[in-house]
């Protein structure tokens, strides 16, 4: 058995073979599934900050911490999956469990600082709520330009975000801040649907006006379209020429006006997702019981969603399709 003599820090009552066993993701400490649960995570977490690591009983004799192994063994076993690896193995190459205390200038903490590199500042400098730490652990990628961003917005309130700006709606989908992605997309539809209706009227009435003079089937080219214009006299010209300065204009105001809201968002976008990242860290804070798990839902939580950009833009593409179907 992997684990005889072995017992659960919580209860102390020695493993036995069909026992339910979760393992510390930290420190690789064999648990009771119930127990774990019982205790909001590893009974070994206020050990963890000092590079604690479990060790089997039959590995160290009765330790359960690197400082009581023998420091001249030539091999070790890996607490999480029983690998035998060399004594100076950091990370087992097997299941992926660190076994080590990770040197200075090493391998980073995934658990702890990994977010951290490239971002300025104390890991614990407060952010209007949330520290740089947290902040980092939950944007992720490009961690460093939020962690700046969301520094200066302490000063302002406006800021200015290109990729909210010309991916609005899309962008607050891949940050997963969907309630935001949601009252966008809203409004880029409803603009969209009540632009649309004016628009069709004159594409029907430059429609009209070159086929009242013009005859145009199937077979139709535009050359032929443009030779038989230039044929007109200048009056239909004239007429002709109207109609499409007037559609022109309004394919313009169109455009402008579905990029009302992207601008908007670029103003609005870093402040928005300041604030939901606050909220989140306070009520995922007032949630975990432990340090462990707060990092587990801030990990899960955080982040970017490709997933999120796709499925928002086939959902919009969808609707607008439908809506010009209509039409």
């Amino acid at each position: 058995m992997l684990h005889a003599n072995d017992v659960c820090p919580v209860c102390g009552q020695v493993f036995s073979e069909n026992d339910d066993v979760v393992y510390c993701p930290d420190c690789g400490a064999p648990h009771h599934r119930a127990c774990w649960q019982q205790n909001g995570g590893c009974a070994h977490a206020a050990a963890h900050e000092s590079g604690f690591v479990w060790r089997s009983v039959s590995d160290s004799g009765n330790a359960h911490n690197d400082a009581d192994a023998d420091p001249e063994q030539d091999s070790i076993r890996c607490p999480r999956c029983g690998e035998e690896l060399s004594a100076d193995t950091l990370v087992c190459p097997e299941c992926g469990q660190r076994l080590g205390e990770v040197p200075v200038g090493g391998r980073f903490d995934f658990n702890a600082d990994f977010f951290m590199r490239g971002v300025e500042g104390e890991p614990d400098e407060d952010l209007d709520g949330m520290t740089v730490r947290e902040a980092a652990m939950f944007t992720q990628y490009r961690a460093g330009a939020y962690v700046r961003k969301f520094r200066k917005l302490q000063n302002k309130k406006v800021g200015w975000n290109w990729a909210a700006f010309l991916f609005s709606p899309f962008w607050f989908f891949y940050r997963k801040h969907y309630k935001a992605g949601a009252l966008f997309m809203g409004i880029m539809l409803v603009i969209a649907v009540f632009m649309a209706i004016p628009m069709s009227n004159v594409r029907e009435s430059l429609t009209q006006t070159v086929t009242q003079y013009v005859e145009i089937d199937e077979q139709t080219t535009p050359d032929q379209i443009m030779q038989a214009i230039v044929a007109l006299n200048e009056n239909q010209k004239q007429q002709i020429q109207s109609a499409v300065l007037r559609y022109s204009k309004w394919m313009l105001l169109y455009f402008g006006a579905l990029f009302l809201p992207n601008i908007a968002a670029g103003m609005t976008a870093d402040l928005s997702y300041k604030k939901k990242i606050v909220r989140d860290v306070q009520s995922m804070r007032d949630f975990a019981k432990n340090e462990q798990t707060f990092r587990m839902l801030i990990l899960r939580r955080g982040g970017v969603s490709i997933l999120g950009v796709m499925a928002s833009y086939l959902a919009a593409e969808m609707i607008l399709q439908g809506i010009f179907y209509y039409l």
